[in-house]
């Protein structure tokens, strides 16, 4: 009987010892994954980033941190609801992703071409599709609420193609490791682009601060200064940012999806090594971009006109 315990023990031990290093080679895989995943997405990551501070530009200074907060809530929701659809579709619907990840290339495409182009004055200036406030009221609730709103449709969109991105890179991966992937990707994205926008748009805040309650140190006026004008500097580049984020990652996820035009990625073969990352990863897609922006932009002026 001992013996037969003694066997138990060890073979419980062996389990143990098989489920830890299980369990550490699942964590390496996720680990390693969303890595991965982040530097796919990292350009749309910098477009979510450029794009939120626009839509909460005219709330009062004491309500920018709670529209924020309601905001990242919500993207949270919609992350939370996209992961177990997009885990479905890999397992049912696979084909699917294909079309999704297109879409999501062409979107991106389409909202960079136009940000370019009314950046640079080739094309009116493109307005982002919210209002900042609410016309013939005087209740900021509703104005707060049509704000959150706003940025949460945009925020819903750049959430699908994160999430669709991510689940494509990790589609022959274990259950655990998609899920645990997903996951990480979505708190990731969600805290690191609303924690951004939070600290910009607090900037000017502790400027002021620091030049009301530090008057007499140079030093913090030199930084008060700095935060003060650096505010609306910052939150410009960021759309120009953002703009050519949207062009790289557009037309990455179109050549990379598209069978035809795989042959764009080996442009830069035989170049020197810096050169070669150049014409890769900024200059081909970003053509690719422009191209199908344009081709949209030029489709959706003529259904409007005809309309």
């Amino acid at each position: 009987m001992s013996g037969l315990i003694g066997y138990i023990a060890a073979l419980a031990d062996d389990l143990s010892v098989v489920a830890t290093k299980v369990a550490a080679g699942s964590l390496d895989d996720i680990a390693n994954q969303t890595a991965k995943s982040l530097s796919q997405t990292a350009g749309i990551l910098v477009d979510d980033t450029a794009a939120i501070p626009q839509y909460v530009g005219n709330t009062t200074a004491k309500r920018e941190l709670p529209v924020i907060w309601k905001i990242t809530k919500k993207s949270l929701i919609n992350k939370l609801l996209i992961i177990p659809v997009a885990i479905l579709i890999t397992y049912f619907a696979p084909w699917i992703m294909l079309p999704v990840l297109l879409l999501g290339g062409s979107y991106l495409a389409y909202e960079g071409t136009e940000s370019m182009g009314g950046k640079l004055g080739f094309i009116e200036v493109h307005e982002y599709h919210n209002n900042h406030s609410t016309p013939n009221t005087d209740d900021l609730s509703a104005t707060e609420d049509k704000t959150i709103a706003s940025a949460v449709r945009t925020d819903a969109i750049l959430s699908i193609e994160i999430m669709a991105l991510t689940i494509a890179g990790v589609a022959e991966a274990p259950i655990v490791t998609q899920v645990g992937v997903l996951v990480l990707i979505g708190l990731i994205s969600t805290f690191a682009v609303y924690g951004i926008v939070s600290m910009i748009l607090r900037m000017d805040d502790i400027g002021f601060y620091l030049r009301d309650e530090k008057t007499n140190s140079q030093f913090y006026q030199a930084i008060s200064k700095v935060l003060i004008l650096g505010m609306p500097k910052i939150l410009k580049s960021l759309g120009w940012i953002g703009a050519i984020a949207m062009l790289m990652v557009g037309g990455s996820i179109i050549i990379y999806n598209v069978v035809y035009l795989h042959w764009l990625a080996e442009l830069s073969q035989g170049l020197p090594v810096l050169l070669s990352v150049f014409v890769e990863y900024f200059v081909t897609p970003v053509i690719v971009s422009i191209m199908t922006g344009v081709a949209l932009v030029l489709i959706i002026t003529l259904f409007k006109g005809e309309n």
